[in-house]
């Protein structure tokens, strides 16, 4: 069966109004509580989390910070450890090296691309880099 316009201009207009009446109930979060330290804070000291309900995380950015110091400094030896056997397996230089070789002309057009999209930025860049080094600034 098909609906008629009326009926739809209604079922719209209604779902239009539940969804305005819930904007409107729904205040915005400006403090929230830390669950670490528990001080009400702003809501921009904590992370952004799209997993939370209110989009930030349970934690502050001072707190997780400082746990994240405190885990280093009990694992730094092995941490290092790590890093050096992950550096040395991976020689990156060769590898970005061996990449521009074997890539060199589609490395030179996109090089081009980037100029000709931005060419008045860079102009003006070494403009006012050139007058700064007049000024003796």
């Amino acid at each position: 069966m098909i609906k008629k316009s009326f009926e739809f201009d209604t079922l719209f207009s209604d779902i239009e109004q539940r969804l305005e009446e819930r904007k409107n109930g729904i205040k915005p979060i400006r403090f929230k509580t830390c669950s670490k330290c528990k001080q009400k804070k702003s809501i921009f000291k904590f992370s952004l989390d799209k997993r939370n309900i209110n989009g930030r995380t349970g934690i502050c950015k001072a707190c997780r910070s400082l746990e994240y110091l405190k885990y280093y400094y009990q694992n730094r030896e092995r941490i290092l450890i790590q890093v050096k056997e992950y550096q040395d397996e991976k020689d990156r230089s060769k590898y970005f090296k061996d990449y521009r070789r074997d890539h060199k002309e589609q490395l030179r057009k996109q090089a081009g691309n980037w100029y000709k999209k931005n060419r008045k930025r860079i102009k003006k860049r070494d403009f006012e880099r050139k007058a700064k080094a007049k000024k003796g600034g």
